[in-house]
């Protein structure tokens, strides 16, 4: 038994649409990648910052502590 035309057609339309729905949704997963990863590289600035800040606070204290000799 035959398929109606109109199975057929939604068929081969899926089929002929896959490839580029693939595509799609690897560059979806593709930019949500990209942007955790800049969330990461943000993230990692601002601890950087804040290590920096107590280190410069934890070096001034100790030269204020030693005095000018």
């Amino acid at each position: 038994m035959a398929e109606p035309s109109s199975v057929a057609n939604a068929t081969a339309l899926d089929v002929g649409l896959a490839p580029s729905m693939a595509m799609s949704m690897c560059y979806v997963a593709m930019a949500d990648s990209m942007g955790i990863a800049m969330g990461n590289a943000v993230s990692n600035q601002q601890r950087g910052q804040v290590l920096a800040g107590a280190a410069l606070a934890k070096v001034l204290t100790l030269i204020i502590a030693k005095g000018s000799t």
